[in-house]
């Protein structure tokens, strides 16, 4: 706050031939001067501003600033952006800038006195001295997101300028083909609760499997499907080095593997191979066999250790996230399962780069889903160009996933075992599951959650309560997908059927998750059955 950071980065994007961003002078060109608007609307109001500011220009950085490349073309794609010192009071923002290379500029309190420009800064405008007090609440705060710290009452900016642009410069390397900026290393995104866990994004993460699994176990199970085989046998010789037995148990494919006769066979191997609490189960695959893994974890022993490796969409964005497991019944899909929470999830990308792309679109449905109940940055990246939001080597695929799994992080941190919150998360959910029971689960799961979404979506307009263009945009962001949005009109009888025996539904009332507006899920119970029907009429083919 007011220590020259915005000067400083200036020099540093001319330095690098990078774009430079300063988010209070976007602020004041899109709502007038901040003095005015802190009077005008509070400080609560402006920081919503400030956040709103920061996510859209760290979302899309071409939008804004400017531009110093022609100076050095190789800093094309990199952007150095100046925040307020507020700006990171917000949650939001301290995810977004989390995986950033944060610095944190200081100086002294006579200096920032000294400055003639204190009338446009609300907070020191009628009492300079705060800025102690308000430096001293927000300094624990500042150092832990920031990875250096440099102060301009001992050293000239010019100085601090060329060390940043120094320090930044091996991390950055630029592609020559597209120009796409390295992706950081990996991603840790944390897990809260009662048992809290870490979510591991990134490349070859196979390296951190024995630090995640610990050195008191003694055997370990990876639970995977028949075309991951080979991957799978990889992953033995790897941790062969460390664990005296690694043991494969390999299951169908996709919801056949979520059978209790599979289970039974998991439990098998392991009691034949005098498997303890102290040993490990390593769920490698995609949303099913993680489903299945942790069902075998939870229930052996009452709980062993485990491990989710996704190598799907689905799965690193949906299924490993949250700790619920499971197995279908002839009944309906996930009657019976439990609350687990993994040691870790390790989401390497590079499990993604072989996939079909159909496979990659249907799991970008839980994706979708994110972005409407609560993270619309999400539907901004898949609008802007679907072809590189689902392109698992680009920075907007990354993007995209990271912010999909902490939206569920953030959600199953606060309501592990669905009591209220969690249950946002079923959007889509409840005529989605009814149409997989239907189909004998041979539809793609995220095929038939975009079925659901379009439902719900409709819903809530019938409802009164979501507008006419956020129904369409679902349904023109499914179709950018080429996700299906309408099922066959004679079916409804047995979904509603279906959808009546749904483990959400409670005292035989069904609920439904629908949106009051982008970004605000809402509970709709026990709505009329002419209502259900009449929205099932509009996706009806």
């Amino acid at each position: 706050m007011a220590s020259g950071k915005s000067s400083i980065g200036r020099r540093v994007a001319k330095l690098l031939g990078a774009r430079f961003i300063d988010t209070d002078k976007v602020i004041v060109a899109e709502h007038g001067p901040i003095p005015a608007l802190f009077e005008a609307q509070g400080e609560a109001r402006f920081r919503d501003i400030e956040a709103d500011t920061v996510r859209r220009v760290l979302g899309s950085p071409a939008l804004f600033g400017t531009e110093y490349t022609e100076r050095d073309p190789s800093g094309e794609g990199l952007t150095v952006v100046a925040l307020g010192g507020g700006a990171v009071l917000a949650d939001t923002t301290q995810d977004l800038i989390r995986d950033c290379r944060v610095v944190l500029v200081m100086t002294t309190e006579e200096a920032v006195l000294s400055r003639s420009s204190l009338q446009d800064r609300p907070l020191l405008a009628h009492d300079p001295a705060a800025w102690g007090r308000i430096l001293s609440e927000r300094l624990p705060l500042y150092k832990r997101l920031a990875r250096v710290t440099f102060d301009t009452s001992v050293r000239p900016k010019d100085a601090i300028a060329a060390d940043i642009a120094e320090w930044v410069r091996p991390s950055y390397t630029v592609e020559e083909e597209n120009m796409t900026i390295n992706q950081p290393e990996m991603t840790t995104i944390s897990v809260a609760g009662e048992h809290p866990y870490d979510i591991l994004v990134g490349r070859d993460l196979v390296r951190a499997l024995p630090d995640v699994l610990g050195n008191s176990v003694h055997q370990v199970l990876i639970v995977h499907p028949p075309t991951l085989g080979a991957a799978a046998a990889r992953l033995r010789e790897i941790l062969r080095e460390t664990y005296a037995q690694v043991l494969l148990a390999e299951v169908p494919d996709a919801e056949a593997a979520k059978r209790v006769e599979v289970a039974a066979f998991c439990w098998q191997v392991m009691g034949q191979a005098d498997f303890t609490r102290t040993d490990a189960v390593i769920g490698f695959g995609g949303g099913a066999v993680t489903d299945l893994a942790g069902f075998v974890a939870a229930t052996w022993l009452r709980g062993v250790k485990l491990v989710q490796i996704p190598t799907t969409v689905l799965g690193i964005v949906d299924a490993s996230v949250g700790g619920k497991t499971g197995i279908n019944t002839a009944e309906g899909k996930n009657l019976v399962g439990a609350f687990y929470s993994p040691a870790a999830v390790l989401a390497d990308l590079d499990n993604l780069a072989t996939l079909p792309e159909n496979e990659i679109r249907a799991g970008f449905a839980e994706v979708v889903k994110c972005g409407f109940i609560a993270e619309p940055e999400i539907l901004e990246i898949l609008e802007a160009d679907i072809t590189r939001a689902i392109d698992p080597l680009t920075p907007e695929f990354r993007r995209v996933i990271e912010l999909s799994i902490r939206v569920k992080a953030r959600v199953v941190g606060e309501d592990f075992t669905e009591q209220g919150l969690r249950e946002i998360l079923n959007y889509g959910h409840t005529l989605g599951h009814a149409i997989e029971h239907a189909e004998r689960y041979q539809w793609r799961h995220g095929a038939a959650i975009a079925v659901g979404m379009m439902f719900a979506a409709e819903l809530g307009r019938l409802a009164g309560r979501l507008d006419d263009a956020t129904v369409d945009r679902h349904r023109s962001i499914l179709k950018s997908l080429t996700l299906p949005t309408t099922y066959p009109a004679g079916r409804w009888p047995g979904l509603l059927a279906a959808m009546q025996r749904d483990k959400k539904a409670r005292a035989g009332m069904l609920r439904f998750i629908v949106l009051d507006r982008l970004g605000v899920p809402a509970v709709l119970a026990g709505p009329d059955e002419s209502m259900l029907f009449t929205a099932y009429q509009e996706i009806a083919s």
